[in-house]
């Protein structure tokens, strides 16, 4: 019984990460030229790197149910490690 639960639990946590990775796709302007756009995400004041403020955007965009985001601003301010940018979101 056990050993039962303890693989439906590692079935269910490798399920929901592999879901979590997938998320919205990035798509550059000729794709998202065919695709329903939702409308935009922004995130600002981000600590850390690009790679941070990438994946920052991605998790709203799959907050709002997106299935594809291209961003379409990002960086940061003089020498400010703080990061800031914009995604479009499309269904």
């Amino acid at each position: 019984m056990k050993t039962t639960s303890l693989l439906t639990g590692a079935v269910f946590m490798l399920l929901s990460a592999t879901a979590l990775a997938a998320g919205p796709k990035q798509v550059d302007s000729d794709q998202a030229s065919t695709l329903q756009q939702m409308g935009t995400v922004q995130i600002s004041g981000l600590a850390g790197s690009s790679d941070d403020a990438i994946h920052a955007l991605k998790a709203k965009a799959a907050q709002e149910n997106a299935g594809h985001y291209q961003i379409v601003g990002l960086g940061n301010s003089g020498d400010s490690s703080l990061w800031g940018g914009t995604a479009i979101i499309y269904k």
